[in-house]
């Protein structure tokens, strides 16, 4: 298939695709907010002073866990040069929402619908100096723009599969986005070689910025008072992003088993729907984050339901286990490598096929995958009851983290020099 025919599919799918969501809208909550979300996108940028003028530093994520992974990169680029602005694009409602007053970034926006007529007018509003593409969601017009004008694009955090769609024989137009990069720093070397194969050449082995970020955010963290005072000391299992199938487990674990723990859940999704749904599943042993008061009489509760966002990576502190949601589904799982950092065993659904730290953690033993109730039981009571396994699993995860940092020095050591162009 020829670029210009690939280039037409694109269009059409990308179009097709926005049309669905504004569509679907007045009946799904999520696509109500990407809607929302677009209303507001113009109106945020063009608040943003001086933007002809600033040292302007464009990152684009797609969603919370991306920016979390380019956040040790926005804070390294701030201590390098100062005086320069972060413009952090989303496109993810649920993540601009939880990290919009995030001090790391200058400005916090929605990303426009793509389409040729908005990247140009996006370009032109912000004027980047440089910018900064988080793991994936290439929206090619947008790469296309800053690429005419010869404004240097850095891709991060860059994971790669034989199966993807870049790497099809005939997708060269597909192909032709990856091209648009000034540089593709990857997360392995099975990303490097399958770039190489392909011609790609613009590359080098960085290793992946979150084990900067977890390990930073591990060290620096806030106490969370009434968290200590729901523990009372007793072992506690954090369930993180979690879905429907991971709250079951843990409800039918907590109905039928005979050994004590507590348990606080960090849902995926938070709104009054999920949060009802899941205090089904306990009854009257599960109180919400929202109803939480100085009169709070804990030895009530046994689960603690966090029905806001952006509080899970402080609540690993706490924890001393973790079951980390969305493993039982293709390309679901969530962030590993928070619970990692803090260092507790760990358990997830069976579909890790795209995630190789997951696979590793697995591989060097402190973490486990679970498949169905009885491995849940079995997981669960084993950790609750040995304390001195817990103990070994954790100092195992915290060097595992840091043998794995260092990613952001390495991206640092290429951008650094176009900070003074």
């Amino acid at each position: 298939m020829n670029k210009l025919l690939g280039y037409g599919w694109y269009l059409v799918g990308t179009q097709l695709y926005f049309l669905l969501v504004r569509l679907i809208a007045p009946f799904n909550n999520r696509a109500k907010l990407l809607v929302k979300a677009q209303t507001q996108a113009w109106k945020l940028i063009e608040n943003i002073p001086n933007r002809a003028t600033d040292f302007t530093i464009w990152f684009h994520v797609s969603s919370l866990g991306e920016f979390e992974q380019g956040k040790p990169l926005m804070i390294a680029l701030k201590k390098a040069k100062p005086d320069c602005k972060i413009i952090v694009s989303f496109f993810s409602p649920s993540g601009f929402l939880a990290k919009q007053k995030d001090p790391s970034a200058d400005h916090i926006v929605y990303l426009p619908f793509e389409s040729k007529k908005n990247a140009q007018r996006w370009v032109q509003s912000i004027q980047p100096k440089l910018a900064v593409w988080v793991k994936y969601d290439f929206w090619h017009n947008y790469l296309f723009e800053i690429n005419k004008r010869q404004i240097p694009v850095f891709l991060i955090a860059a994971q790669f599969r034989p199966t993807q769609i870049y790497f099809k024989k005939w997708a060269l137009f597909q192909r032709s986005t990856l091209q648009l990069f000034t540089h593709i720093f990857c997360q392995n070397l099975r990303s490097q070689n399958l770039l190489n194969q392909f011609q790609l050449t613009q590359n080098s082995l960085s290793g992946d910025n979150r084990y900067d970020r977890v390990k930073d955010y591990a060290l620096n963290l806030e106490n969370i008072p009434f968290i200590e005072a729901f523990k009372e000391n007793t072992c506690t299992l954090i369930l993180g992003s979690s879905y429907i199938q991971e709250e079951r487990l843990l409800a039918q674990f907590l109905a039928t088993s005979t050994v004590h723990c507590k348990a606080i859940i960090a849902p995926h999704f938070t709104d009054e729907t999920r949060i009802t749904e899941i205090e089904k599943n306990f009854k009257n042993t599960a109180i919400r984050y929202s109803q939480v008061s100085d009169q709070t009489v804990w030895k009530n509760y046994r689960v603690l339901i966090i029905d806001s966002i952006g509080l899970l990576a402080r609540l690993y502190r706490y924890g001393d286990l973790a079951f980390v949601g969305g493993g039982f589904w293709e390309n679901g799982l969530h962030n590993t490598l928070e619970p990692c950092a803090f260092g507790m065993p760990i358990a997830f659904g069976p579909k890790l096929r795209r995630f190789p730290e997951a696979q590793e953690l697995v591989s060097i033993g402190v973490a486990q995958v679970i498949g169905k109730q009885v491995d849940f039981d079995q997981w669960v009571t084993t950790h609750v009851l040995d304390k001195k396994m817990r103990e070994e699993k954790a100092i195992a995860c915290r060097q595992f983290v840091s043998e794995n940092a260092g990613a952001t020095q390495r991206v640092m050591d290429i951008i650094g020099p176009y900070l003074n162009k």
